[in-house]
């Protein structure tokens, strides 16, 4: 049985709460309440920082790895995405023929917004023997070469708000560098050399560069480039600022191991349930919470609470049923 980490589990259960209030937020905001909200709130990112803290390096088989993973999150994103196109072919008015194309497209595309998600993790699973085998052999400064090589890749965008410069990422010297793979490594490297173990000299300076990317950053696009204001580049998960928040959050929560001994537990079970309540919680909301509260004032409080409350009772009944493992 695989030993429970608190500080994992506390990280598993807000990064939960974060991709809720991420994808709920929008009713009654304008675009840039919204925008500021995402700059708050995490988002699901922090499970592929995660995924790199608790599975790198792959220890044994990578065969034996694959088929351990797979078995557990396949089954239910398989059903889950079953339900998502029936919902649609329901709700949505779809045909026979929209329904067949949609359910054979599963393998390259999503059947609801969220699963990108998933597809992005398998190919994490898919990649991490491959970069266990890189990490076992090199010491940690080259672990450093390259994530500073991913995170000057997520600066790439902001460039052409300072000079003449392409935001196509993919056509410079950093492509080879860009994408979700980078959290994945920089969650391993952040759990395997703790911020609050280094030199005062150390913290100090990764705590100044971080709140600079963070805040720093974002302040002063938005106030003083005016072709910039709130877009969607603020809060997208590979630009420079993001990292930098998501690195705080996994920083700040990963170390705390003692809590009062009712809220450890309920920590410790919202967490075994996260990844079903990822699953269902659009479903929940667009198709339970949403037609309920849309002509309510208080929509905007109620939608994420009453999303994550029907979320992880939903999952909760079904994970005390024979079929758990084919759900959640």
């Amino acid at each position: 049985m695989t030993r429970r980490i608190f500080g994992i589990d506390l990280l598993r259960v807000v990064a939960m709460i974060f991709v809720i209030i991420d994808h709920t937020i929008a009713i009654g905001l304008g675009a840039d309440d919204v925008t500021l909200m995402r700059l708050i709130v995490g988002d699901s990112v922090l499970f592929f920082m995660i995924s790199g803290a608790v599975l790198l390096p792959v220890e044994g088989s990578g065969k034996t790895f694959l088929f351990k993973r797979f078995r557990r999150i396949i089954p239910p994103f398989l059903m889950w995405s079953i339900v998502y196109l029936l919902l649609s072919y329901y709700f949505e008015g779809w045909t026979l023929g929209e329904l067949w194309k949609e359910f054979y497209s599963l393998p390259l595309k999503p059947s609801f917004t969220a699963a990108w998600f998933m597809y992005v993790l398998i190919g994490f699973y898919l990649a991490a023997p491959i970069m266990s085998v890189w990490i076992k052999n090199v010491s940690r400064i080259w672990i450093e070469y390259a994530l500073v090589l991913w995170a000057l890749s997520t600066m790439i965008p902001y460039a052409s708000y300072f000079v003449d410069f392409p935001q196509n990422i993919h056509d410079t010297m950093l492509s080879p560098f860009v994408g979700y793979l980078g959290y994945m490594l920089l969650g391993y490297y952040l759990y395997k050399y703790p911020l609050r173990e280094e030199s005062l000299r150390y913290k100090t300076i990764a705590w100044i560069v971080l709140l600079l990317l963070a805040v720093a950053l974002p302040i002063r696009l938005y106030f003083f480039t005016e072709k910039y204001g709130l877009t969607y580049m603020l809060y997208d998960d590979l630009h420079i600022n993001i990292v930098a928040y998501m690195s705080i959050y996994f920083i700040l929560i990963t170390p705390i191991n003692r809590l009062p001994e009712w809220i450890m537990i309920g920590v410790s079970r919202l967490a075994k349930l996260s990844f079903g309540i990822y699953l269902c919680h659009t479903a929940i909301f667009q198709y339970v919470v949403l037609p309920c509260i849309q002509n309510c004032e208080c929509a905007i409080l109620i939608a994420p609470i009453a999303t994550f409350l029907c979320s992880a009772l939903l999952i909760y009944l079904l994970s005390c049923t024979p079929i758990k493992k084919y759900i959640c």
